[in-house]
């Protein structure tokens, strides 16, 4: 076995309704706002093409996706050979981290970002460096100040999980001015469609001058398909060669390249979602003791407390099971009667 594997862990969910209530001793209904689903799952139409296509369950998929990679090619307007899939992006980052970095090479990153890239850099025997976070965001000069030749990757995330905060187009353009051209740096918008503020990057724009800028996106999300696995990355002609060895010969599944297409089809229904997001999302800043919530861009709110444990105690009792860090706690945004019931209890709490 490879002896870094010794630093790291299997990922560890969180416990389910089940076990949540034997531990607590909690009675009644139970909801599940800790890993920033979309509690109003995908759209009609993803069902309906699940349900038309379930006698192919015997084929292999069609290596690469060339359904929903034709259908993204047309919604983003870039060529179909800039984009590459992968089983939600936790696989497309192994494939990019797999493809570039070698035993020595160093990542860069943010503390208190999304643990893949830290995880993935370890497993190749690479160094990560995570930069300490800024108000609870990314400190992108920071981030630059310590990339250098050693440098293989630099890892973005944007809006932040599990802050929910951003970093802005002319931000991200003057980092990119900055960095070496041939360092990639990978912007990761898994939370991109619930974006409501208006000077948020233009990625897509930024890669016509920037070659090493790779952009990547997931229908794990608003689009409710996180369990059927589709993320995807779009970057250079050449990048996208090199991953697509790596790449297992059939990652997405048939009825997850059908459901996806469904699901990127019905932008209406798209929009519906992350309004209604949108607006219970607002709410939450409200309140006085939003102070102590960082200011979110996603489906979520992180609550900054000394308290943590005890916050996310009372959530549990008011029937919803939010997500523990050592500084805080992680409300995924639901329905609003569970908005509601969780707004009275952070309006009570003694942070």
């Amino acid at each position: 076995m490879k002896k870094q594997l010794d630093q790291l862990s299997a990922y560890q969910p969180g416990l389910s309704p089940r076990a949540l209530k034997e531990t607590y001793g909690i009675k009644g209904d139970l909801f599940k706002l800790a890993s920033n689903e979309s509690l109003y799952g995908p759209s009609p139409s993803v069902k309906d093409a699940i349900t038309k296509h379930l006698n192919e369950l015997h084929y292999y998929p069609e290596t690469g996706s060339p359904l929903l990679r034709e259908a993204i090619s047309k919604h983003l307007g870039v060529d179909e050979s800039r984009v590459l899939f992968g089983a939600g992006l936790d696989e497309v980052i192994l494939m990019i981290s797999r493809a570039i970095l070698t035993p020595g090479d160093k990542i860069v990153t943010s503390e208190a970002t999304f643990g893949q890239y830290y995880h993935n850099a370890i497993v190749e025997a690479a160094s990560v460096v995570q930069v300490p976070l800024k108000n609870g965001a990314f400190d992108l000069e920071g981030i630059l100040d310590e990339v250098d030749n050693d440098t293989s990757l630099v890892w973005l995330c944007n809006p932040n999980n599990p802050t929910g905060t951003y970093f802005t187009h002319d931000e991200l353009y003057s980092f990119l001015t900055r960095v070496p051209s041939h360092i990639p740096v990978l912007i990761d918008e898994a939370y991109f469609e619930f974006v409501t503020t208006d000077d948020f990057p233009d990625t897509l724009k930024l890669q016509e001058t920037f070659d090493n800028a790779f952009l990547l996106r997931t229908f794990s999300k608003a689009y409710g398909l996180a369990g059927l696995r589709v993320g995807y990355v779009v970057a250079t002609n050449e990048a996208i060669e090199k991953w697509n060895i790596i790449r297992p010969p059939f990652n997405v599944t048939r009825l997850s390249e059908y459901a996806a297409v469904a699901a990127l089809n019905d932008q209406a229904y798209l929009k519906d979602i992350t309004q209604k997001n949108a607006f219970e999302r607002q709410k939450f800043y409200q309140i006085p003791q939003s102070e102590h919530f960082l200011p979110s861009q996603t489906n979520f709110v992180f609550v900054k407390t000394s308290k943590s444990k005890e916050l996310y105690e009372a959530l549990l009792n008011v029937g919803c099971i939010t997500r523990l860090f050592p500084n805080g706690v992680r409300i995924t945004i639901g329905f609003p009667e569970q908005n509601d019931k969780m707004i009275e209890v952070l309006q009570q709490f003694d942070y």
